[in-house]
């Protein structure tokens, strides 16, 4: 049995670590548990390594590229291409189909389409000589189907490109994962008061516009025992400290 709780740090635009807040938006001050009394922390990184933390240093995402060559299909075949998007990892995909009677028409009908109507993840597709050349948003990882003579490159070879995913958060994925972090930590009041929630960026110190680094622990504490239940059991921490990319890190 264990007692878990998760626990936001959010370093401020000035990246005193002692000065960081929680998403109640409490400075934390020196605080050893989280290591916010070290020293010299010079950078993400460095501060990582030192107290144990795992970081996923902002890296921008690289946006897939699949090639399709149609010109093994027979001729007057209809060609189709069949595009998957297995990003989320659900069972249910997303899918759509795009038919035309040419390559040339096919590119027109997927180029500026979304998969999912409304997504936000437009396609942009171009055709030349018969092979298709399907750019997919960034963060999207988007399996690929077509008729059954076609050719499909996806593999990073010619001038296909692997998708990569964004590391670290993004400054909008900053602002909603810290959104949700303090909407749950702020409603508690069952009387129905209004509660005023903290600002992101006026007072827990998120940066408009900036990229993160996410660092990410687990702090366990030693075994204890519950004589009312007769069990032992520990305390279960899942530390997560945010910093801007490419902070230097100081300490008042």
């Amino acid at each position: 049995m264990a007692n878990t709780k998760d626990t936001l740090i959010i370093v401020p635009a000035n990246a005193k670590m002692d000065e960081s807040k929680n998403a109640a938006g409490r400075v934390l001050g020196a605080d050893a548990t989280y290591g916010l009394d070290m020293a010299t922390p010079a950078d993400a990184a460095t501060f990582a390594a030192a107290q144990g933390y795992t970081v996923a240093a902002y890296a921008a995402a690289t946006q897939g590229v699949t090639l399709v060559n149609t010109t093994g299909v027979a001729a007057g075949e209809e060609l189709f291409v069949t595009l998957i998007d297995v990003t989320d990892g659900r069972r249910q995909f997303p899918r759509k189909t795009f038919r035309a009677a040419t390559a040339a028409a096919l590119a027109t009908v997927i180029n500026d389409a979304e998969i999912e109507t409304g997504d936000g993840f437009a396609l942009a597709c171009s055709e030349a000589a018969g092979v298709l050349t399907i750019t997919f948003a960034a963060d999207r990882i988007v399996k690929t189907a077509a008729n059954e003579d076609s050719t499909i490159t996806d593999d990073g070879t010619g001038s296909s490109v692997i998708p990569v995913l964004t590391v670290g958060l993004t400054a909008a994925a900053a602002a909603e994962f810290v959104g949700n972090k303090v909407t749950k930590a702020g409603r508690t009041n069952r009387v129905g008061f209004p509660i005023v929630e903290p600002g992101l960026y006026t007072d827990l110190g998120l940066q408009a516009g900036v990229n993160y680094d996410v660092l990410t622990k687990q702090i366990v504490s030693a075994v204890k025992f519950d004589k009312n239940v007769g069990a032992s059991y520990q305390d279960v921490e899942n530390v997560t400290i945010i910093i801007a990319d490419g902070a230097s890190l100081t300490n008042s």
